[in-house]
């Protein structure tokens, strides 16, 4: 969206007159002094003379359980099914906390951008938690190397929470969000993913929602989110 709608929708002033305010130094966007004609996106922080400001929206909250090739993104050059196309709503819907194509489960969606600072962003060391299944029976030494981190591209990730359900079959939860980490943090060690599921986010569980059903968080749920 572009920053001078923002501030319009939020009430504060006209387009053009936010283009002004702009101009004269008086917005900010994430601390940094804004430029015209400059877009931002869910979880920015806009502020004008200092005091920041906030559309005057409702906010919905969903947790969506994601199947296996959907995108969690709002389009897709492809074509693919995406995760938002779930979700019967009017809002302008985003996803966080984002699965890769082929991982299934638990994920957040909603127009609230707040959620990415309070759920997604690493410094929350928030516990994500996935079950694995493998092509073959893991190792104990290789589950003492995930729980105290793995060289991946040149830089070890931070130490994993991991339990075996199962010959071939893990619980591995971690904070960090590097790009299809779980994976690569298994890869390495010379196995085979053969099916990743995230089931909890925090202390938000996935329980017995199916697979490409969705549910409304309960008020719980969003104070818990919003409490962290």
């Amino acid at each position: 969206m572009r920053l001078n709608k923002f501030i319009a929708d939020a009430g504060i002033c006209s387009r053009r007159k936010a283009d002004e305010m702009i101009k004269e130094g008086r917005v900010t966007v994430n601390k940094k002094e804004a430029i015209i004609g400059m877009e931002i996106t869910p979880g920015d922080t806009v502020r004008v003379d200092g005091e920041r400001i906030r559309l005057n929206t409702q906010y919905e909250y969903y947790m969506l359980n994601k199947p296996k090739r959907v995108i969690c993104s709002n389009e897709d050059k492809f074509g693919r099914r995406l995760a938002i196309d779930f979700i019967k709503s009017k809002k302008r819907l985003f996803t966080y906390g984002r699965l890769d194509y082929m991982t299934e489960g638990l994920i957040i969606i909603s127009n609230d951008g707040e959620v990415y600072n309070h759920v997604m962003h690493p410094r929350k060391k928030l516990y994500k938690s996935y079950i694995a299944i493998l092509d073959r029976e893991i190792e104990e030494n290789d589950i003492e190397a995930l729980k105290h981190g793995v060289v991946i591209e040149g830089k070890r990730t931070a130490p994993a929470k991991v339990k075996r359900i199962g010959k071939k079959e893990i619980r591995i939860a971690i904070y960090e969000g590097r790009n299809r980490q779980i994976r690569k943090m298994i890869e390495i060690l010379g196995y085979t993913v053969e099916s990743l599921k995230r089931v909890k986010v925090g202390e938000l569980s996935l329980g017995h929602l199916q697979s490409g059903d969705y549910r409304a968080l309960t008020e719980d749920e969003i104070s818990y989110l919003k409490s962290l």
